[in-house]
Parts: C-alpha cells; structure tokens; sequence
C-alpha cells in the first residue's frame, strides 16, 4: 500500500500548508484512537472472527521478523475502528498522452507519484484541479498506509477482513517500506515490497504446512495484470507515434475501449477475474494504468534477487541497497537485466 508523506511542509517554510495541516490533523486524529491488540483480545465482547484476525496478525509479525529480516518495531500491535472502507484516499496524475507519472515533491520524503488524503472532499478538489491543468487523474482508497518506522502503524478493520494469505502479504508489503525506502523512486519502492511480499507470504504457508490460499485469484490476478500491460504497450506505441492530438485522443479511447472488452471477454471463461471489475469499469487513463505498473513493474527483477541469494533475506537487502546507490538511469538498467534473467529462467 502507499506510504503516507508525513513531512510537515508548513514547519520547513513550504507552500501548501493546508494540505500538511490536513494531513497532521488526521494522522494525529488516527494515532490517537489506537487501542492495544493485546485489549482488544482481552474485550470479552471482540468478535470471534476480529480476534482469530488479530491473532493472525500478531504470528505474521514474528515471522517477518524472524524469517524475513523485517522490522518489528511496534507497529500493528494496536488497532483503530475506522468506520469507513479505506485509510488514505490517494490521488494519481500523469500527462494525457504521456505514461510518466506526475510527481508530488516533498521536504524530508522526497518526490512520488501519488498524494494522500484523509479528507475526501479535499481529496475530491484537487483532482477536480489536476484535471482542469489537462492531466488524467485516477483516485483510490488504500486500506494501509506506511510512516516508514516514524509512527506505530495500526491495523484498522479493512485489513482484518482480508484473507489469511491477503492479511499477512499485506503487512509484510508494509514492513518492506519500513525496512527500506528509496528517496524519489516510488515503482522501485513499490515493487520491491510486492516481491518481497509474495515470496514472505509463500514462506509462510510452507511454514504452516498448507496451500496458501489464492488458488485461482493469483492466476486471474496475473492475467488481468497482462490485458492491462498489453494496454500500457498500445498506448505508449501511440504517444511515441507523433500523430496529432485530436487523432491520439481517438485512438486512446478505442485501446481503453479495446482494454475493457478483453476483461470482460476474459471474466466470461474466468470467474476469479470478478473483483477486477470495479478497476476496468474505471478510466483506464494513464494516471490508473501507472498504478499496476509502481507496484507490478520490477517484480521479476526483486523476485530474481531473491533467488539469488537463495531466500537469505541479509544478502538480499544488501543487494537492494547497493541498487539504491545507483543513479536512476543505472539504476532501471540493472533491474532490467535482472528482469531479463528471471524471464530466461522461466
């Protein structure tokens, strides 16, 4: 999930004070509603279901600790009751005819491809803004967010309602981000901690000695991943083309069109594929396709790291690191390669 940018802008003399008075009033409203797991399981009027959850929770934090190399530092070990469906309400922008993601820059986390809000209306204006300045816009609630180790993260009720498999990838993602973060670089960030927990959450069901619990939702998943890449292809085929941009505009929306029949032609042989229809039923804009891409992008390449070592989570973040000391340039030439060896491997 996205790493919430809890710099406060307005301390260091920056412009949009409002936007960081909003995101600290939030953050602190949220910080303050935690309640200890520990009482929480202790209620006698807990749910059944919420206190099998939060037990879940509670051994996949020792096993990142203990099997993965990742933090336990206090987060998740309290809860907060949300009442409503997502934590954060993120906003994605990038140019219309252009799969480069617009950047928010910020004083201490440095630049990413994504805003955070805890306001929705708030949230609601400035996409009606980014639109207004020519730029497709795409919005989305996240069910967890990063303080990268600042703060104790809680869980909230959304994740707790996720899958076994689900739950623990989830906080494994979130616990890369405190593990490692990258200045400037949101896909590498997001990648690295979607490989990461994907492998984290198949060591997990070998250690518990059963079938994780995808079965055919990692298929449907990776298939609805390749219509999507088929599209970033077509598009970036067009925008390289030189054509005008009343023609451009078209053809974007014949292959956004096109995009959205192949799912559904795929969703009538493939059921698994349903809890995909919500996002093609979306603009399928660039803002949106660059979404699957931060978190999809450089999976084989980390996936491929990982290998190397031999799933010895020391070596791995080494190497990680030692890719973080690259420009960027040297940077996406080494995950390519790397990409290009997992490929070969298959």
């Amino acid at each position: 999930m996205r790493i919430l940018l809890l710099c406060l802008g307005f301390l260091l003399g920056g412009c949009n004070a409002g936007y960081y008075w909003h995101l600290a009033r939030g953050h602190t409203s949220l910080m303050a509603d935690r309640v200890p797991v520990a009482d929480v399981l202790a209620a006698p009027d807990t749910p059944a279901l919420q206190r099998q959850q939060l037990m879940l929770a509670a051994d996949a934090l020792v096993f990142a600790d203990e099997a993965l190399d990742l933090p336990a530092n206090g987060s998740y070990q309290t809860f907060v009751a949300l009442d409503r469906s997502w934590v954060v309400w993120n906003l994605f922008a990038a140019p219309e005819f252009s799969l480069e993601p617009h950047q928010w820059c910020y004083p201490v986390a440095g630049c990413a491809s994504y805003r955070g809000y805890f306001d929705r209306d708030r949230a609601d204006s400035d996409a009606q803004a980014l639109r207004q300045a020519g730029l497709d816009v795409h919005g989305a609630g996240a069910i967890a967010y990063s303080t990268l180790g600042w703060f104790n993260d809680p869980l909230t009720p959304p994740i707790l309602q996720r899958s076994e498999g689900s739950l623990v990838e989830l906080l494994f993602h979130e616990l890369v981000h405190q593990r490692f973060y990258l200045k400037g670089d949101t896909r590498f960030n997001e990648s690295l901690a979607t490989a990461a927990a994907r492998y984290g959450r198949t060591a997990w069901f070998a250690h518990k000695g059963r079938q994780d619990d995808a079965g055919a939702s990692a298929i449907a998943s990776q298939q609805a991943r390749d219509i999507l890449d088929r599209a970033r292809a077509e598009l970036e085929a067009l925008y390289a083309s030189g054509l005008p941009e009343p023609e451009m505009r078209l053809r974007k929306q014949q292959i956004q069109r096109a995009t959205r029949e192949r799912y559904y032609e795929a969703l009538q042989s493939q059921p698994a594929l349903q809890p995909w229809q919500g996002f093609f039923e979306g603009p399928l804009n660039n803002a949106q396709l660059n979404t699957v891409a931060d978190y999809n992008q450089w999976v084989p390449a980390f996936t491929s790291l990982i290998d190397q070592c031999d799933a010895q989570w020391p070596c791995f973040w080494k190497a990680v690191e030692r890719l973080a000391e690259l420009d960027s340039e040297a940077r996406n030439a080494a995950l390519a390669a790397l990409q290009e060896r997992y490929h070969g491997d298959d």
